[in-house]
């Protein structure tokens, strides 16, 4: 038997404690599954962004866990195999944290930033395919051979099925191709369970916080036979998508205490965004709240543009800024912006 851990997220908008529930639950299912389990794959994305110090407190323990998972039938711990994903998330950062947990006595880590193959110890061939971009590798060797397990982690597109679509150079795989030289094929990146047919997958994260949130969180394995089972997520908190069509609507709904994840689909005229904002406000720094917005112009009702919300009415734009810039990539811009506005005042 084989488990899978697409896009873990470490640092995203969810509890620490549904993160190590879901770990231990998932090692419960591997423990008492009839078969022995040959490998763990990490399928890309462990990492959210670029982690702060207590965030990377957590990625140390969740990684020391997940390395010495004793899911062996005789308690000693299986082999660990992880692939790099998208680089907005993982950056360098398994170079930073797994040379650490691999010098824990008794545990077996691999990683890989490139595609390459690689033999399990029961013999499984295995063709590994991190995240990689247009221009930067030719998998024509990889492709004129067979495996029994592709794992990997981007875009992948199908005849009749492709839940998202490649985006700044990504490498789209076809899904018909991996079917044709594997038995199975799991891949991470869109994040939810996804069957394209033919034994091959997107796994899907086990905890929501963001993209595909209605869609049903599963615990991945397969079998020696190379058939795929799923294990619901007990621990994924429901995630409530409400469609908003007033502003007194939505007013009602953020004045209540939002303690779960909750997704507000608002449609929007020129004449009531700013109320909308206003009331948007009102929790902003609330994890549990994220919006998707749709603005109808008076002039074309028909033509909705599609948008994540942004304040578009701003007093303080410099401070304001900086506030997105560390709210969205998790990095202190200040003292680059000062300067730059410093710059700036000097040639006026």
């Amino acid at each position: 038997m084989y488990a899978f851990m697409p896009d873990i997220h470490i640092g995203a908008k969810y509890s620490t404690e549904s993160l190590f529930q879901s770990l231990n639950k998932f090692f419960e299912i591997i423990k008492n599954h009839q078969e022995p389990c040959h490998c763990i794959f990490v399928l890309g994305d462990l990492f959210d962004h670029r982690l702060t110090v207590d965030e990377g407190k957590v990625a140390s323990l969740f990684l020391a866990n997940l390395v010495c998972n004793g899911c062996r039938k005789d308690g000693s711990n299986v082999p660990v195999h992880f692939i790099h994903g998208t680089y907005s998330h993982d950056r360098e950062q398994y170079e930073m944290f797994l040379p650490i947990v691999n010098e824990i006595p008794g545990v077996s880590v691999f990683y890989t930033d490139k595609a390459c193959k690689g033999i399990l110890m029961d013999e499984t061939k295995v063709l590994y395919l991190p995240q990689e971009y247009q221009g930067t590798v030719d998998y024509t060797e990889f492709f004129n051979d067979t495996y029994d397990i592709i794992i990997g982690h981007g875009p992948v597109s199908s005849l009749n099925k492709a839940p998202c679509e490649s985006k700044d150079g990504d490498v789209m795989h076809s899904a018909e191709q991996l079917a044709s030289i594997s038995k199975i094929t799991i891949f991470g990146h869109f994040h939810g369970y996804t069957d394209f047919g033919n034994n091959v997958y997107y796994g899907g994260p086990w905890l929501r916080w963001k993209y595909g949130e209605d869609i049903p969180r599963v615990f991945v394995l397969c079998n020696d036979n190379f058939e795929i089972e799923t294990y619901p997520n007990e621990f994924a908190l429901e995630y409530k998508t409400i469609i908003v069509s007033s502003p007194d609507e939505l007013r009602s709904y953020i004045s209540q205490n939002i303690t779960t994840p909750h997704r507000f689909c608002v449609t929007v005229s020129d004449e009531d965004i700013s109320e909308y904002h206003t009331i948007m406000n009102i929790n902003k720094n609330n994890p549990n709240i994220s919006y998707k917005i749709s603005s109808v112009k008076k002039e074309e009702t028909d033509d909705r543009i599609t948008s994540d919300y942004i304040q578009t009415e701003i007093e303080e734009p410099v401070p304001s800024l900086i506030s997105y810039i560390k709210e969205k990539y998790n990095e202190d811009a200040s003292s680059e912006i000062k300067e730059y506005e410093d710059r700036i005042n000097k040639s006026e």
